[in-house]
């Protein structure tokens, strides 16, 4: 008898070890799926790809895991894998109306517009009363010739949220092209009374209120259009009409001339952009300074040139170009953050620290500003300073690697080799190809007295970078070691 027991308990523990097993996968796929929620809430996707391609891999039926999945590879911009994503969590559980709407976005980004529609509309099914599906339905259906279809789901779209105001401005705006001008007319003052600055909403009535033969009316309409976004020509264009049929030629005029130097701008500034992508950084730089000459109050186009500028290594004209946008806008973020970076590339730290602080002042939740001002004091040999510039930056972008890198030399300054080994290291984690990262690592694990590990790190660095002379001449030392 018990030799019979011990054989029954023998196999009952041995039926019981698979089951534990699945029990402990299970668990595990649990922990990283919640893991990687957490990092997409916190904006942080790379590191939750990581953690939820782990958690699908040992628990490949987990619906959940695969659309968590999608997000991370969406918000990473990698648009098949998404999809591919997406579909397999649809596939386990075709009823996730939230799945069948990240779908649809994804396959509308990749102009996939009758798919996503296909998909919107499930999801409409699963979840009827969410507007930003009718709204988003009514975008697939616009784009793809469906007016009307496009125009119900706008109206149900407003029915169920009657504060969005895009899906106003393309319900009144379907309702021109479908002549019902009195009830568009209606539509357009609805959503002006809701935000009095929505510049397509004023371009609508504008030029329906021209349309209806009532330009006077349009006028004061359009003259606020204008002021709210004072680089677009279009206003100065209907204005241009609306004053010809009032009968006020000279402030017809005026605005025909406003149109045709801001349509100039806007076309030298695109032709820019083109000669960017192309590399022709001559002719980008004439033809920004011609978009210039046409809108000599826009900060877009001074901002630009004084990238590629910079792209150019003409420091003195970058430099004059942003202290152009500052005396416009003594409070542009962007133009005291380029200026920190130029003055940081001159070897001028104690400017550069001034101007990242001045962009921290005025907004003290920007990474780049709090990243520039941690590698100014850092050049200044203030090494506390650099410390807490280099967290603070981290606190709003913790998966940066040139950040994790700089506060690890920091804290080699200061010679706290711990924590300076633990953003090292997550310097690699987060690029395992950047070799100054596992240079720095390498150096804290020889102070440290790992040798083997240091050697590692090193032929790690060699291996990316061949001609490392400093990685040679520590591994040169190593092997003359004891």
């Amino acid at each position: 008898m018990t030799a019979r027991l011990l054989l029954m308990l023998g196999a009952l523990a041995c039926a019981d070890q698979p089951e534990s097993q699945d029990a402990a996968r299970h668990a595990e796929a649990r922990r990283l799926l919640q893991r990687g929620t957490l990092f997409l809430q916190q904006d942080r996707p790379a590191r939750a790809l990581a953690e939820l391609t782990q958690a699908v891999a040992l628990d490949s039926a987990s619906s959940t895991a695969h659309f968590q999945q999608g997000l991370a590879h969406a918000r990473l911009d990698q648009p098949a894998l998404a999809i591919a994503a997406f579909e397999r969590a649809l596939a386990l559980t075709p009823d996730q109306p939230r799945a069948h709407f990240a779908l649809a976005a994804v396959l509308r980004d990749q102009h996939r517009y009758l798919e996503a529609a296909a998909h919107l509309e499930q999801a409409i099914e699963l979840a009827p009363e969410r507007a930003k599906y009718h709204f988003y339905l009514g975008e697939m259906r616009r784009a793809t010739g469906d007016f009307a279809g496009a125009l119900a789901a706008f109206k149900r779209a407003i029915e169920l949220a009657p504060d969005h105001l895009e899906a106003r401005y393309y319900h009144s705006d379907l309702l021109v092209r479908n002549q019902q001008l009195a009830q568009a007319r209606t539509g357009f003052a609805d959503l002006l009374a809701r935000d009095p600055d929505h510049v397509q909403g004023g371009l609508g009535l504008g030029g329906l209120l021209i349309r209806l033969g009532e330009p006077t009316s349009a006028i004061p309409v359009l003259k606020r259009v204008a002021a709210a976004d004072p680089h677009n020509p279009a206003p100065h264009y209907l204005l241009a009409q609306a004053y010809a049929e009032s009968d006020h030629p000279a402030n017809a005029r005026n605005a025909q001339g406003r149109f045709q130097q801001l349509s100039a701008a806007e076309r030298h500034l695109n032709q820019g952009n083109i000669y960017i992508r192309q590399g022709a950084w001559d002719k980008a730089i004439d033809s920004l300074k011609r978009a210039l000459a046409s809108d000599s109050t826009s900060v877009d186009i001074r901002l630009r040139l004084a990238t590629v500028y910079t792209q150019q290594k003409h420091f003195a004209d970058a430099r004059a170009t942003l202290e152009q946008v500052l005396a416009q806008n003594p409070d542009h973020r962007d133009a005291y953050i380029m200026l920190g970076d130029l003055y940081l590339h001159e070897g001028k730290p104690k400017e550069a620290n001034a101007h990242f602080g001045r962009a921290l002042a005025i907004d003290p939740d920007s990474f780049a500003a709090a990243y520039g001002l941690g590698r100014a004091h850092f050049k200044s040999d203030d090494f506390a300073g650099a410390v807490a510039a280099l967290r603070q930056a981290l606190a709003q972008n913790p998966d940066h690697r040139d950040a994790h890198y700089a506060l690890g030399l920091a804290y080699v300054r200061q010679a706290n080799y711990r924590d300076a080994r633990a953003h090292f290291a997550r310097s690699v984690a987060l690029d395992p190809d950047h070799a100054e990262s596992h240079y720095g690592l390498a150096l804290i694990l020889m102070q440290q007295g790992q040798r083997e590990q240091a050697r590692q790190a090193l032929q790690k660095v060699l291996a990316l970078a061949p001609d490392h002379q400093r990685a040679r001449a520590k591994l040169n030392e190593l092997d003359q070691g004891p």
